[in-house]
């Protein structure tokens, strides 16, 4: 059983081990989940940018203590390539790397928010799917350790503001029609979130 977990909230106030987020090696300043994160962080990143210890070259990884200035503790950065280049046949091939990094941190509760925007031709739920589609098309791969504790206790997590939820709810409900006979997917939404404590 995977959950799936979508929240009305911005991606800095989530109860996560990991924020996964993205940017592109030809766009700056940052923008979207990385930008708002980069100000939470007092302009951090922009000053790795700027010293070229960040590049945003494809499938870069970087991995920041957030100190405290939101709630996830860690974020993992990860490097898109080119915009033009940015697609969900891209997104799709990124999953194996996300998952292999996520193996060897053992986190277990992920905030996913990628880049999406119509400037990209990458909508929020679209982009939903191919990310649980992707991650579920490794589960099953031989050769790598995703079918052991861990992969059970894998929890997603999707929090692109209010504006956002219903898109993001169908990509994700999409993915689980898809999945249904590989995959159980149970969809967690703000009301039946509400009230308990995430873990």
């Amino acid at each position: 059983m995977m959950d799936v977990i979508l929240s009305k909230e911005r991606v800095d106030v989530q109860e996560c081990d990991v924020l996964v987020t993205g940017f592109f090696k030809d766009e700056r300043p940052l923008k979207g989940s990385s930008g708002w994160i980069d100000w939470r962080l007092n302009g951090k990143l922009s000053r790795l940018l700027m010293e070229k210890k960040l590049t945003g070259d494809w499938k870069e990884a970087t991995l920041i203590p957030t100190q405290g200035r939101v709630i996830p503790g860690l974020m993992l950065l990860l490097g898109l390539g080119e915009v033009k280049e940015y697609n969900y046949l891209r997104l799709r091939e990124l999953s194996l790397h996300l998952l292999e990094i996520l193996k060897k941190l053992e986190a277990t509760h992920v905030c996913l928010s990628l880049p999406f925007e119509e400037r990209y031709h990458v909508g929020c739920g679209k982009l939903a799917e191919i990310l649980i589609r992707g991650i579920a098309d490794c589960i099953n791969l031989s050769g790598y350790p995703f079918n052991g504790e861990w992969i059970k206790k894998l929890r997603l997590r999707f929090a692109e503001g209010e504006e956002h939820l219903s898109e993001v709810l169908s990509g994700v409900q999409t993915a689980k029609a898809i999945l249904t006979k590989r995959i159980p997917i149970r969809i967690l939404t703000p009301s039946q979130t509400a009230g308990r404590k995430e873990s």
